[in-house]
């Protein structure tokens, strides 16, 4: 159902752009953080990294993201996240199939580890990376070069 309707995700944009956001992070009815517009969202306070446990697209690329997580020993929370839980965050990054794992260096202005990816973040994103350069999660298909 998502991939025919991204009515939700287009105004949010619109609305980021707008509020002079380059990305808008979505909230649910409840006020908890959900995922952003083709994203994931990760957010890290005193070591742990926080993902929502609502409303959240549980693709792949956010599953090596709690792969990750557990290879390098990181505490992963997936529960109910909240603006105030992103607000309070030492870092944030995000996740997506084109992009990978992507640092965070501010939120509606509020700077992030001295706005530049924090050592979570960065961890995180090169072993992803790693991973992808050792076709940890490749899948060959036969009869293709």
């Amino acid at each position: 159902m998502k991939n025919h309707h991204w009515g939700d995700l287009v105004q949010a944009m619109f609305e980021a752009e707008a509020a002079g956001a380059d990305n808008p992070v979505l909230l649910d009815r409840d006020g908890h953080v959900t995922e952003g517009a083709g994203f994931n969202v990760f957010a890290v306070r005193d070591g742990v990294v926080l993902s929502p446990d609502r409303g959240a697209l549980e693709g792949v690329t956010r599953q090596t993201v709690i792969d990750i997580c557990a290879e390098l020993g990181l505490e992963l929370r997936i529960g109910p996240m909240t603006r105030a839980d992103m607000y309070e965050a030492d870092e944030i990054f995000t996740s997506t199939t084109a992009g990978g794992v992507m640092p965070a260096a501010r939120i509606d202005g509020r700077i992030l580890s001295n706005d530049w990816p924090g050592p979570v973040s960065r961890r995180v994103r090169e072993t992803y990376w790693a991973w992808h350069e050792e076709g940890r999660h490749l899948t060959p298909v036969a009869g293709l070069v």
